[in-house]
């Protein structure tokens, strides 16, 4: 039987300061793996301008393209793999190597084509996650559920496993270039008929984080209404 194939996608933007030991946890997770799959790492440099991936490991692949955004880079990644699988993780990993080792192993079992770490199932955890953050990302859960996609407990978390089929599925059809993209994916999916697992995972709370909550909060709102008016949600074409 043929082995399977996994890329780690791990998308950046000025990420100097803690790129070294993201991509150290990469190339653990790809040692632990290789008696699963064969394991490829990507890392896609959103247009960094602080030197982030001017030193990259041997084996690592590098794409750099202009700065557009988390949801741009993620697409042009997707569209970049050629495995059967490819997980996109962030590179603090806020959701912890080892439990993204469970997830892929998982996913390799798994009759679904999308696999996604949830924040919210029963057997989750928020770690050190303020109060404040936690209820604004509850409300526009409650926003995403009630403008488009109910169901999904936690559409944000950044980590998310797609076999081939799905990525050729749904990536042509994605034309977010923000962090509502997790959403656009998911909305595309369903619509699609691509088949979506949950992961419960245990997730850490990181006080760099790249998200500006009010001033992204208020574009990922915007994003969810213009979405809704793109797509037909009863008769899916694309308009």
């Amino acid at each position: 039987m043929q082995r399977p194939t996994l890329t780690i996608l791990l998308p950046v933007y000025n990420e100097a300061h803690r790129i070294q030991r993201g991509l150290d946890s990469a190339l653990y997770l790809s040692e632990k793996l290789k008696h699963h799959c064969d394991v490829e790492i990507l890392v896609l440099d959103d247009g960094s301008t602080d030197g982030s991936t001017d030193n990259l490991p041997t084996g690592v692949r590098l794409i750099k393209r202009p700065h557009l955004g988390k949801g741009a880079a993620v697409r042009v990644g997707l569209n970049n793999c050629t495995s059967e699988w490819t997980l996109f993780t962030d590179i603090d990993w806020s959701v912890p190597v080892e439990t993204v080792y469970q997830l892929i192993i998982n996913g390799l079992d798994s009759s679904s084509d999308i696999i996604i770490a949830s924040r919210e199932i029963s057997g989750a955890t928020r770690i050190a996650e303020p109060p404040w953050r936690h209820l604004l990302g509850k409300l526009f859960n409650r926003w995403v559920q009630w403008m488009l996609l109910a169901g999904y407990m936690d559409t944000q978390c950044g980590c998310k496993m797609l076999h081939r089929n799905a990525i050729e599925t749904v990536v042509p059809l994605m034309k977010e270039d923000g962090w509502a993209f997790d959403v656009e994916l998911l909305l595309i999916a369903n619509l699609k008929g691509v088949s979506v697992s949950e992961f419960a995972v245990p997730w850490v709370y990181q006080s760099q984080s790249k998200i500006r909550v009010w001033r992204d909060g208020l574009r990922m709102a915007q994003a969810v209404w213009r979405m809704r008016q793109r797509l037909n949600l009863n008769n899916f074409e694309e308009k």
